[in-house]
Parts: structure tokens; C-alpha cells; sequence
């Protein structure tokens, strides 16, 4: 079989690209996927780690699974707002601007309550829904009310071109059941006879022959096809972009690894969004007993004493936390825009190696002071009449603490962890910028039939979870490459 488009990686964008690109006969698709075909579960995890902050290092889940992450995460569908895809085309990327996005977006969903508006779709595949009010539980409500007495607005569609305040958190389910686009995109696709799916099948690098991608080799197996678009995810796909001798190419050497193509920028411009929490424990039945996790989410205009940039992000986390079997109520603070980036590298050539990832949590100043600022007037909402009544008691964080900047900082620096957004890595610009891994049609720079097409190629920040992001990542570029 001559395959025209090897897809690497059936994740959230992988499944969507896989679909497009196979609804034309003619084109011969395979997608390959490291993981299983699976279930809902924990096990399918990459089991990559992570520099979060200076000298701590943490876990990084990413989903090592037929549906990638989006198969065990939190259900979260929140769109960027309009002004990042205006940054994003003003960098000379135009077919990334809002008003091209948009319609990707549109394609991708079926909005259950907003879909009669403009800016949002009723005929897609991926159906949006969020919790009514009346089902909201007593710390959810409570949370919505402080909020809003510390000044900020409502905001009934968080997925609106220029959402801003608090609203019901936009989820990709139907029901109670998750659809992740393994479901809604890959598997109605699966009957066509010019689309094969391998599961369990690691790649463990691009080959190169000619200054083209011929292929991969998987497994020991070299597979041949005319196109290989990298769907991995960040940060795997800069991961293999390196392992294919395609990066900086000092660090290749000193990696081990043989330079194929000397691009500077794979591997660098790592972004994720740093979060903290304020864990309480509620008053006995606050949280009934299968409670959904997350009911309301908050982007907030600006950070106190911060300029206005939509960087303020609040949610309320209501269950076990990970590793723990004791309901908590846990607000979740964290910075959609901060300035600090990380980086990729390898520590071998082998791909039994473990990549070196440096989130860069509060390596750029500013970034622990706007952290700081946020997590005080989360305390202050916590502190509200209405929340206060749903709290037994909190954990770890008390007035003498949030009053000083040392003691808050520390307990910044112990408790951040990465809010699962992660970005770039095998970043887009334009023709002169010398630092782009990818151009505006998604191809590698300097190798011919090779694109990168999911999260790793955004060069600006997302202000939003990614999950639905990674979904329209993978509509827009398939539009591009059927045009």
C-alpha cells in the first residue's frame, strides 16, 4: 500500500487530521499511536517528568492512549480567546487569525446550548455542553457569588470570541460520558478502507533521505509514505523532530545524535501555565457523593496590580485529589500569560532515553510576583461570607502565610505544578524567522514531506486549557493540506 499521509500520534489533534484527511478516497492514510486502543485509565500515561520550578521536579501526564490526552483529562473544552489567534497572525501567519480559526472551530463542534450564535457551531461532531446553574453544588455557587463580590463579571459562554469573568465550565461530553475525538472524529472514520490505525506502536524516529521524510521506523519496521505529519503532541513531537536529527545541532551532538537538518527552535519556546491551589476541606454534604469535578471556570481581565491581559485563571476542583482518597474543595490559581518558557533537550539517542523537560516555571521576572498577586485575591474570594460557609476548614494556607511575601513565595515554589497546557517546542513564524520549526502550512523547515500539526507548532500563548484548541489545531490544518 503506497500511503500518501502517515499520521504519527492518535491524539486529540491526530484523530481529528486522520478523519479529514481520509474523507477523500483517494488518499491512503495510516495513523500509528505508541498506546493501546484503552480505556479511561491512568496506566496509559507516557510517564514523562518535568523541572516544574529550580531543583523540583514532578510528573507530566500526557496520555499514551488511542485519543491521547483528551482521553484522560479533566472534559475541559475551552476555546482561546480571539486576541490570542490576532497575535498569532501578527507574527505574518494570517491563516491562523481569528477570523480563519473560527470557522475550524465551528466545524469541529456542536454547541449545545450557544449553537444558534454566530461564533460557534450546531452540526459538529464534538458536542460542547456545560453544568446549569441548578445543578451547581453549594462551593460552586458560593465561588460564583465571591468572585463577582470582588468586582469581576458574569459570563454565561466562556467560549464567546472575548469571554472574560466566570461562567460554567464548557465540557466536551455528552451526558456524563466523555467524547474525546478518538470517539467523535476517529471512530466513524475507522470503516473506510483508505484509513489503517496501528496501536502499540512507538516511533522512534523520522527517517531522512535526500533532505525528505521517507518514512518512520516503528518498532523496528521502516514505514514508507510521501507525507509524515507529527501529531505527538507537546512535547513529544520535538522529542522525535531530535531523535530524527532534526534540532539545534549542538545539542544534537552532544546528545548523540547525528544532525540531519540544524534547526535551532525545536525543542525551545516550551510553553505551560503554572497553577497552585487552596485546598479546604467542606462542610459535610457541600460535595454529594458523584459530583462532577469541575462546574465553573474564570478568566479574569488582570491580575491585581497587573496590566489587563486575560491572564487570571480560576477554577474550583471538587473531589479526591490525585493520589488522595478525602474530598477537597480546592480553588485553582494560575497565570494563562506568563512570560517564562521552557525547553526539550535529549539525554540520549536512544528512545529508551528520557527526554530533559524544563517547564521554566518563574525563570522570567515578574512571573512568582504576578503569581503571587494572583494567589492573594484567591485567598481574599476564598475568604468571602458565601465560600467560607461551605469550608470546614483549609489546608496549609492561613492569613500569616498569604501576608508574607517570603513565606508565600516558598509555599509557590513547593506547590506549582503544570496545568497540562503546553505549547510550542516545534514552534510556527514566518519566512524570516529564524528560530520557526514550522511555516504557516505546517511544514518543517528545510525537509521536504514533513509537517508538524498539533500544539507543539503555537507560537503565542493559549489563555485557555488546550484540549479543544488541539481539536481545531487539527481541523485547521487539514483544511490546509486538502487545499
Amino acid at each position: 500500500m503506497d500511503i500518501d499521509h502517515l499520521i504519527v500520534g492518535a491524539g486529540t489533534a491526530g484523530c481529528v487530521l486522520a478523519a479529514r484527511l481520509s474523507e477523500d478516497p483517494a488518499r491512503q492514510v495510516m495513523l500509528l499511536e505508541a498506546g493501546p486502543e484503552g480505556v479511561e485509565d491512568a496506566e496509559y500515561d507516557w510517564g514523562l517528568r518535568a523541572t516544574v520550578t529550580a531543583g523540583r521536579d514532578d510528573g507530566l501526564a500526557r496520555g499514551k492512549v488511542i485519543g491521547g490526552s483528551a482521553r484522560v483529562n479533566g472534559m475541559g473544552a475551552v476555546r482561546a480567546p480571539a486576541r490570542d489567534y490576532h497575535a498569532w497572525a501578527a507574527l505574518g501567519l494570517p491563516a491562523w487569525g481569528w477570523d480563519r480559526v473560527l470557522e475550524s472551530y465551528r466545524r469541529v463542534e456542536t454547541d449545545l446550548e450557544y449553537g444558534d450564535q454566530p461564533h460557534h457551531g450546531d452540526s459538529g461532531p464534538v458536542p460542547i455542553t456545560r453544568h446549569p446553574r441548578e445543578q451547581w453544588i453549594a462551593p460552586v455557587s458560593a465561588l460564583v457569588e465571591a468572585v463577582r463580590a470582588a468586582g469581576h463579571p458574569y459570563c454565561p459562554d466562556m467560549n464567546a470570541p472575548d469571554a472574560s469573568g466566570i461562567g460554567p465550565y464548557p465540557h466536551n461530553r455528552r451526558g456524563g460520558a466523555r467524547m474525546p475525538t478518538s470517539v467523535t472524529h476517529l471512530a466513524p472514520a475507522r470503516s473506510r478502507p483508505n484509513l489503517t490505525v496501528r496501536a502499540d506502536l512507538p516511533v522512534e524516529r523520522v527517517v531522512v533521505r535526500d533532505g525528505r521524510a521517507a518514512g518512520v521506523l516503528a518498532g523496528g519496521e521502516f514505514i514508507a509514505a510521501r507525507e509524515v505529519i507529527l501529531c505527538a503532541g507537546t512535547p513529544l513531537s520535538a522529542v522525535l523532530l531530535l531523535r530524527s536529527g532534526l534540532g539545534p545541532a549542538d545539542d544534537l551532538r552532544e546528545a548523540g545524535v547525528d544532525v540531519v537538518a540544524d534547526l535551532p527552535g525545536v525543542g525551545r519556546n516550551l510553553y505551560d501555565q503554572p497553577g497552585a491551589v487552596i485546598p479546604a476541606l467542606p462542610v459535610p454534604g457541600a460535595v454529594p457523593g458523584g459530583s462532577p469535578v469541575t462546574q465553573v471556570i474564570a478568566r479574569l481581565a488582570a491580575i491585581p496590580g497587573h496590566e489587563p491581559d486575560d491572564g487570571f485563571y480560576l477554577c474550583l476542583f471538587a473531589g479526591p485529589p490525585p493520589g488522595g482518597t478525602e474530598v477537597m474543595i480546592s480553588i485553582m490559581v494560575g497565570d494563562l500569560n506568563p512570560a517564562s518558557r521552557g525547553a526539550i533537550t535529549l539525554t540520549g539517542p536512544s528512545p529508551g532515553d528520557p527526554p530533559r523537560i524544563d517547564l521554566g516555571f518563574y525563570t522570567a521576572p515578574g512571573d512568582l510576583g504576578r503569581m503571587r498577586a494572583a494567589y492573594r485575591h484567591a485567598w481574599s474570594i476564598a475568604q468571602h461570607e458565601a465560600y467560607a460557609r461551605t469550608v470546614d476548614r483549609f489546608y496549609e494556607v492561613s492569613d500569616e502565610l498569604v501576608g508574607s511575601d517570603e513565606a508565600l513565595d516558598g509555599l509557590l515554589r513547593a506547590m506549582t505544578f503544570s496545568r497540562l497546557a503546553l505549547l510550542g517546542g516545534a514552534a510556527m513564524g514566518p519566512p524570516d524567522d529564524p528560530s520557526a520549526v514550522v511555516g504557516e502550512d505546517c511544514r518543517v523547515r528545510g525537509v521536504g514531506g514533513l509537517r508538524v500539526a498539533d500544539l507543539s507548532i503555537v507560537p503565542v500563548a493559549l489563555r485557555a486549557p488546550t484540549a479543544l484548541d488541539a481539536m481545531m489545531i487539527g481541523e485547521h490544518a487539514a483544511t490546509l493540506i486538502t487545499a
